[in-house]
C-alpha cells in the first residue's frame, strides 16, 4: 500500500470500512514496494502479485490502484498489479476497472464482500463489473472464510455456500478465492461441485495461520493441483515462512511446480 495509508491510518479508518476492519489495530502490518522487493529477493521469489483490498471509498481505491500499477510498471519483470473496485459502484466501478486494465492491471481484487456490502445485494447488481471482468479477461480475486474455526480480523462470512452461489450465477467468469476458498476445494469431491468450479482457482494466502501444510495435498487430491495458486498474504505472513511450510506439504515436485508458478502464469496469461 502507499506510504500515505500507514501515515494517515486514523483518517483512512474513518473513511473506509474495509480499511477500518483490517488496519485500525496499531500493530497491523503494512508493506510498501521496497519492502516487498526486499522480501522477494531474500526468499528467492521471481514475481509477486500486488493485490489491493475491497475498498469502500472510491478515492482510497484509486490511490491504491495507482500505486500498485505504478509498481508493476517500474518493476515489470517482478510485480503484477491487481486493482480493486466495489461492484456496487456500478458504472463508476466499470470505468475504474477499464482505466486500470488499460494502465496494466492484470486482475481484480482482493474483493471483500462483507465490508463492501454486496453479500446482501441482488446478484444482478454485480453483473456490470463481473461482465466487464469477463470481457477483459481479468480474474476476480475474492476473500473467503471458513464456516468453522477461530476468528481473526477481516474473517467475515464469505463461506463456501456463498461462493458457490457466485460461481453458479457467473459460470464464465474466472474466480480466485483466497485462503483455500474457506474450504470449498474439499467439496470438489462431489462431482457436481467440481464441475461447477471449472473456472475457479484457490490461493493459499495466510495458510500457516489456518491449516497444516498438508492442506496442499488434501486440496490437490480434491480439486486438482492445477487449481491451486501459491500465496503468502505478505506482510501478514512472511514469504519465507510460507515457502518453508509449503515445503512440508508432502506434494510431488510436479505439483509444486504447478502451484508455485505454472498455474498463475496460465490464469494471468503471462
Amino acid at each position: 500500500m502507499p506510504p500515505s495509508f500507514e501515515a494517515n491510518r486514523e483518517r483512512f479508518s474513518r473513511a473506509d470500512r474495509t480499511f477500518r476492519s483490517l488496519f485500525v489495530d496499531p500493530n497491523a502490518k503494512f508493506a510498501h514496494v521496497d519492502d516487498l522487493l526486499e522480501s522477494m529477493n531474500a526468499s528467492g521469489i521471481d514475481r509477486s502479485v500486488c493485490a489491493g483490498f475491497g475498498w469502500t471509498d472510491p478515492e482510497i481505491a484509486r490511490e491504491s490502484n495507482d500505486y500498485n500499477i505504478e509498481a508493476s510498471k517500474t518493476h515489470p519483470d517482478r510485480l503484477i498489479a491487481f486493482c480493486s473496485v466495489n461492484p456496487l459502484w456500478g458504472e463508476d466501478a466499470v470505468a475504474e476497472l477499464r482505466r486500470c486494465h488499460a494502465a496494466g492491471a492484470k486482475g481484480i481484487g482482493e474483493l471483500h464482500p462483507d465490508s463492501q456490502g454486496f453479500l446482501d445485494a441482488d446478484l444482478a447488481a454485480l453483473a456490470p463489473v463481473f461482465d466487464t471482468a469477463k470481457e477483459l479477461g481479468m480474474p476476480i480475486l475474492m476473500h473467503a472464510s471458513e464456516p468453522v474455526g477461530h476468528g481473526y480480523p477481516g474473517k467475515g462470512t464469505v463461506t463456501p455456500e456463498l461462493l458457490m452461489a457466485l460461481v453458479t450465477a457467473f459460470p464464465n467468469n474466472k474466480f480466485i478465492f483466497s485462503h483455500f476458498g474457506g474450504g470449498l476445494p474439499f467439496y470438489a469431491l462431489m462431482p457436481e461441485v467440481k464441475s461447477a468450479l471449472k473456472n475457479t482457482y484457490f490461493d493459499s494466502a495466510a495458510f500457516p495461520f489456518l491449516y497444516r501444510p498438508e492442506v496442499f495435498d488434501v486440496a490437490a487430491r480434491a480439486v486438482g493441483a492445477e487449481k491451486i495458486l501459491f500465496a503468502s498474504d505478505y506482510p501478514l505472513v512472511s514469504q519465507k515462512r510460507a515457502l518453508k511450510e509449503f515445503g512440508e506439504s508432502g506434494i510431488s515436485a510436479e505439483q509444486a511446480e504447478l502451484i508455485q508458478g505454472v498455474n498463475a502464469s496460465n490464469v494471468l496469461g503471462i
